[in-house]
């Protein structure tokens, strides 16, 4: 990166994943860059991301992997300008990051399998190229100069003048950290559209006795999420567990949003109801009727597919508990059948922000410029990161959209 100089102040609200790169790319550009810190310590989330590994990025990224209520040809065109290959490139060659690809989980991940690493270099490399890091200086307002520049207020670290601000203050997930919203409330004040936002990819709730009893229990299923009759979507990975206070894996948390109406795509009636639908190993029912054959007990059939303790609960909640499979009825097998590959999921909430992996909704992507991520209704304020409406998929797909709407908010505000 260039490192001329720009003359140009940036100041950038968050020390986050999208924050450093932002911050990283701005002073690349040529501009003296304060990074603005609300917590003591930079980049929180990148430390605990992926049980500390830190699944930096997905192997393969497509639109279909992310949600928002705008427009995906505007989401495309933010994608278009830095690829997972360039992204990965540039973790490897400027950050001096060494990835190793976990083909299972479709992800690149540090091959130190530690997050601090990432963090640190990345930070490393911001300070490197000049950037101020202040902590502890939660912004508390945005203030237009007339020359077009910004004033940054914050609670406790004082006034900062620039004539760029770029916001990555993140959502609400994972509050523990010190995320607040702040930045939901700033652009609020603005006159931006900052809302509604709900907790993603957190796990469900369930208050089912026996679900309960079947805690630490994990299999691979078929997830199909319902709008009261319509089918709205199904799951596209298949890893779900039973926990203690209901639901989670993969296959719930990418679904698990659609329970909240102000999630667009859904309903924008709050009375809606979502259900969600578990085929428990993905075959259907032609294939289960094939399955259920022989001179032993449903439960001990049904064992040789799942789990034993789930095939005993699905036997007892078909009324066969006990019973030969030969003595099934028409109607028992029916039911049978439905349980096998349609289960209603007695989901009764969620875990909300608290375990929530990101914040759904946010500033929508047609109040801003995507070739630039700079705001239509303000020269000079330019917004990356969870902020955005804008969320992916678990697996390092929230990282990827951090680093691709930090760099080309970091270039352009920097200047170039």
């Amino acid at each position: 990166m260039s490192q001329k100089t720009t003359g140009k102040h940036v100041i950038i609200a968050g020390a986050g994943a999208a924050g450093l790169t932002a911050a990283i790319f701005a002073a690349g550009a040529g501009a003296k860059v304060t990074l603005l810190e609300r917590t003591n310590k930079a980049g929180k989330k990148i430390l605990m991301s992926g049980g500390t590994r830190c699944n930096v990025l997905p192997v393969v990224a497509t639109l279909d992997d992310y949600h928002t209520s705008s427009s995906k040809n505007l989401l495309k065109r933010i994608f278009k300008t830095w690829s997972v290959d360039g992204c990965k490139q540039w973790f490897t060659d400027d950050i001096g990051l060494k990835l190793a690809c976990e083909n299972e989980s479709n992800k690149w991940f540090p091959e130190s399998n530690s997050a601090k690493e990432v963090r640190d270099l990345m930070l490393q490399k911001a300070e490197k190229l000049g950037v101020r890091v202040v902590y502890d200086a939660a912004i508390d307002r945005l203030e237009q100069k007339g020359d077009g520049g910004w004033v940054v207020n914050t609670k406790d670290a004082g006034r900062f003048e620039g004539d760029a601000v770029i916001i990555a203050t993140g959502g609400l997930s994972v509050p523990t950290i010190g995320t607040d919203g702040m930045g939901h409330v700033v652009m609020h004040q603005l006159g931006h559209k900052a809302g509604p936002v709900y907790p993603a990819l957190t796990p469900l709730t369930g208050d089912y006795q026996p679900h309960k009893d079947l805690s630490g229990l994990s299999l691979n299923v078929q997830v199909d999420v319902y709008s009261g009759d319509k089918k709205t979507t199904e799951a596209n990975r298949s890893g779900f567990l039973f926990t203690h206070k209901g639901y989670s894996g993969p296959a719930v948390l990418d679904v698990s949003h659609f329970r909240h109406p102000e999630y667009v795509n859904i309903s924008a009636d709050k009375n809606h109801i979502t259900s969600y639908l578990i085929n428990w190993d993905g075959a259907d029912r032609e294939e289960w009727d094939k399955r259920l054959i022989g001179k032993g007990n449903v439960a001990g059939v049904l064992a040789n597919f799942l789990p034993r303790r789930l095939a005993e609960l699905i036997a007892k909640e078909a009324g066969l508990e006990g019973r030969k499979v030969a003595e099934i009825k028409k109607n028992e097998r029916k039911k049978l059948l439905k349980l096998l590959t349609a289960y209603p999921l007695p989901v009764s909430g969620d875990e909300g922000y608290r375990k929530a992996e990101v914040t759904g909704g946010g500033v929508p992507l047609d109040e801003i410029n995507t070739a630039t991520m700079e705001s239509r209704k303000y020269p000079g304020l330019f917004l990356c990161g969870e902020i955005m409406d804008v969320f992916g998929r678990i697996g390092g797909f929230n990282f990827y959209w951090a680093w691709v709407s930090g760099r080309l908010a970091g270039l352009k505000a920097g200047g170039e």
